[in-house]
């Protein structure tokens, strides 16, 4: 069995370093390891010239890409790239994501005991810095009376051998390629957010997706939280790929979520407004891909307002 694992990185090195290092150190390998450059500036090409050529127990790849197209844009580059090598599976994971050191074997265990192949994806546990599991990175959805309603995994799950569950992020899923085969690979114009969620329903139409909590990652999500901010480029690209999203797989709750938040709009202060009709209206026509005023680093603080 093929294993290639896919690390899409953007300007935080130290990460990747750390995150590389788990690889390395893997109990047991797989075969290629490619890593997507989302045009960083932070010294990350010079460092992976050098890391590229040195020794390793898998093969090493590097992607420079020659715009900074997001995580959807990242890893679309970073699976097609893989396709090409003729895998059985691709690992994905961000830069902040770091590998216990028997996640790989804890992978080719779980598929040596079960048939592997007629799942879609096989996602491992994800856990906090502080050693918490991050519930919300696996869960569950039901669309009741057009209302889109998206559940987290709860705690009790993890004390199965492996679980169901309806949408993955990308912090540590294994996806069969046969699967990716089936119903595409990501959605290159989402540049970022519900990439992976939207993927995930297109998954599920090949076969199911389980969580397998013995296959352990670690997730760095610190600075994450800012509350001094009023609205941000991450708050157009959560709304805008949300109703797209939506819009392609269950219509009528698209209209049901655009309503609501029509509705609330005169709730909302002027700046964060604006940018939700800019998102509802650009998700409703087809206009996706990177907007050329919500850019990375994009945001008005409260006391701006």
């Amino acid at each position: 069995m093929n294993v290639d694992v896919v690390i899409v990185t953007y300007n935080r090195l130290e990460k990747l370093k750390k995150a590389l290092a788990c690889y390395e150190n893997q109990t047991k390998s797989f075969r290629n390891l490619i890593v997507v450059n989302n045009h960083s500036n932070d010294g990350t090409f010079e460092y992976l010239e050098k890391w590229k050529n040195e020794n390793a127990n898998f093969i090493k790849h590097v992607v420079n890409m020659d715009d900074n197209l997001g995580g959807s844009g990242g890893f679309y580059a970073g699976q097609k790239y893989a396709m090409s090598l003729n895998p059985d599976w691709i690992y994905l994971a961000d830069d902040d994501a770091y590998a216990e050191p028997d996640m790989m074997a804890q992978f080719y265990k779980f598929c040596d005991t079960h048939d592997a192949d007629k799942f879609s994806a096989i996602c491992g546990a994800v856990y906090n810095s502080d050693g918490q599991v991050s519930l919300g990175q696996r869960s569950t959805y039901k669309v009741d009376n057009a209302h889109y309603v998206k559940t987290p995994t709860v705690l009790d799950d993890y004390g199965h051998e492996y679980f169901d569950i309806d949408l993955l992020s990308y912090v540590g899923p294994y996806l069969n390629v046969k699967a990716l085969l089936s119903v595409g690979l990501v959605n290159p114009k989402y540049f970022i957010y519900l990439d992976d969620t939207e993927h995930s329903i297109r998954l599920r139409k090949y076969g199911k997706l389980i969580c397998v909590p013995s296959v352990r990652v670690i997730h760095d999500e610190a600075g994450l939280d800012r509350k001094d901010i009023e609205v941000s480029w991450r708050d157009y690209y959560s709304v805008r790929n949300k109703i797209h999203m939506l819009k392609k797989h269950h219509f009528k709750a698209a209209i049901d979520t655009t309503m609501y938040a029509l509705k609330n709009l005169h709730n909302d202060k002027p700046a964060y407004a604006k940018v939700m009709k800019s998102a509802l209206f650009d998700a409703w026509l087809g206009r996706l891909g990177k907007h050329k005023i919500y850019k990375p680093g994009w945001e008005i603080k409260s006391k701006e307002l």
